[in-house]
């Protein structure tokens, strides 16, 4: 995880890295949830509680299938936000020529994230106030991912980082979408929250309240950029 500072936004990236090949679509687990090893734990910058989230994939970074892939990861984050406290709704509007700087826009862009670290992508949160509450973001993607597959599970994760989920490199494969992908070739099946992820976001929120009682806003609509 790293951070920049701007004159008008704070920036906090988090790094995407992964390994752990699973199975399952949606990853399932029956084992108690325990951070560092089938939860991951929080304390990342998170949307407002009961905000609408507007989800684009700029064109020509992406292509229709790769837009299908990701609405998968978004529903999936979607159909959770009820169970998992945050009340945070993703709605997918798909490809896009302009990347989205409104209240409460996330767009997914092309990049050189690749490095000795195998970051395969990063979440660019930008928060206005500086309080800890995502304003607008990116998630910049590397060029080298090209299995649509892949970019579901990517999004997956970089959605998680969004609510308050932190990386887990020592999870148990199949039981948080935080956890490891080995390479930007080969998808670990996991294409939405596991039960240990929505647990963890539900911390995550009953811990924001407390500390951001007064916070918490509805975004009824994508902003008109």
């Amino acid at each position: 995880m790293r951070t920049k500072l701007f004159a008008i936004s704070v920036v906090l990236i988090a790094v995407a890295l992964y390994a752990n090949h699973a199975n399952t679509v949606v990853a399932q687990t029956t084992a108690p949830c325990t951070v560092g090893h089938t939860s991951p734990s929080t304390g990342f910058w998170t949307w407002p509680a009961n905000s609408i989230v507007n989800i684009y994939v700029r064109d020509p970074d992406f292509s229709e299938d790769y837009a299908a892939a990701v609405r998968i990861a978004v529903q999936n984050w979607d159909a959770a936000a009820a169970e998992s406290g945050s009340n945070v709704h993703f709605i997918f509007h798909g490809l896009t020529l302009a990347t989205k700087t409104g209240q409460g826009d996330l767009t997914i862009t092309r990049g050189e994230t690749y490095d000795r670290k195998r970051h395969l992508a990063f979440l660019e949160a930008h928060s206005l106030q500086s309080n800890r509450l995502i304003d607008y973001a990116l998630v910049i993607v590397d060029v080298r991912v090209k299995n649509p597959e892949v970019l579901t599970n990517i999004m997956a994760h970089e959605l998680g980082h969004s609510l308050g989920l932190m990386d887990c490199y020592q999870c148990s494969r199949k039981t948080t979408a935080m956890s490891l992908l080995k390479t930007g070739t080969e998808p670990n099946g996991i294409e939405g929250p596991t039960p240990c992820d929505k647990s963890a976001v539900l911390a995550a929120y009953r811990e924001l309240a407390l500390h951001l009682p007064s916070t918490a806003v509805t975004l009824d609509k994508p902003s008109g950029q």
